[in-house]
């Protein structure tokens, strides 16, 4: 099962997410901010991250970069109600492909995570 690691300091955001990922087959942990996701990153080992990036102590971006530089292909999807406050150049060079939008539609990210994991969810069809 894939194990899916989802960053966000908002607790309701967090908790949608993760229901609604766990209610699709995946393994859900979770962290409330970057420097948290990190520790969360080192004993749990998701295949994939979930990442806002307006947080407290260390952001979304500043994480990415710190697991990006380890392990470049690493899957990341960004969700953001301020996307355009950064550049989008930026975020590319960092190396993070997927970028949502909040309020996100989570089929767009169900289709961005089997798409990064290659996994098929417990009630899809083989």
């Amino acid at each position: 099962m894939v194990k899916v690691l989802v960053v966000d300091d908002a607790p309701d955001v967090r908790e949608m997410i993760s229901d609604f990922l766990q209610m699709e087959g995946y393994n859900v942990v979770t962290a409330s901010n970057g420097l948290e996701a990190l520790e969360v990153m080192e004993k749990e080992n998701p295949q994939v991250a979930v990442v806002d990036i307006e947080m407290p102590r260390m952001n979304g971006l500043e994480f990415a970069k710190k697991v990006l530089n380890q392990n470049p292909d690493f899957p990341i999807v960004i969700i953001s109600a301020y996307v355009e406050k950064y550049s989008m150049e930026y975020i590319s060079k960092i190396g993070i492909k997927n970028i949502l939008r909040k309020p996100i539609k989570l089929v767009e990210l169900s289709k961005a995570i089997k798409e990064l994991s290659n996994h098929k969810p417990n009630n899809s069809p083989v």
